[in-house]
């Protein structure tokens, strides 16, 4: 097995977890690296269905964006995620502001939760990421279907929250979503 080198964890930042191996996901959490492993396969064709249906619908959709928070050790890394605004020199890039998307969405990966309803939703929500999706299991466990629960940004007693909008099964949801490039 190859060992995994860091940096000193005190002086890591942002821009440098593009730099760190590849074949795991990274995060910024208040400053604390956040290494997770690769996921599973359910994991894997639901993030693929999502996509295929976004690009479908005609939007920007990209695996693993990393989104930056507003301090320089502070960052997540949704599933998925839907860019309004791409800047100049994306080869620049390895995370967009908060301020750059119109939906993240995030898979539940069986007996990982890891904050997908509570940590991460407060995260977005506080960024003013205005839609927040979570994929998950059906309670049958299908492999060939998830549920999504669609989350929209409100302000409660001047607080940003999600609230939930509607729960739909994932193929439902695609046949929702025309092969049309003008939605």
């Amino acid at each position: 097995m190859t060992g995994l080198s860091l940096p000193p964890i005190e002086d890591l930042e942002l821009d440098d977890l593009a730099s760190l191996p590849r074949h795991y996901r990274y995060e910024l959490r208040e400053g604390n690296l956040v290494i997770a492993a690769p996921s599973s396969f359910w994991h894997k064709v639901m993030a693929g269905r999502v996509l295929v249906m976004l690009h479908k619908a005609g939007l920007n959709a990209f695996q693993d964006p990393g989104v930056r928070g507003d301090r320089p050790r502070d960052s997540r890394l949704p599933d998925l995620g839907v860019v309004s605004r791409l800047p100049p020199g994306l080869a620049t890039y390895s995370h967009l502001p908060a301020s750059s998307f119109s939906l993240v969405v995030e898979i539940v990966s069986e007996g990982a939760v890891n904050g997908e309803y509570t940590d991460k939703a407060a995260w977005y929500a506080g960024h003013g990421i205005p839609e927040y999706w979570i994929v998950d299991q059906t309670p049958d466990g299908s492999d060939d279907d998830a549920f999504v629960f669609v989350h929209r940004l409100l302000l409660a007693g001047g607080e940003p929250i999600y609230g939930r909008e509607r729960n739909v099964l994932l193929s439902e949801l695609e046949s929702e979503y025309p092969d049309n490039p003008t939605r």
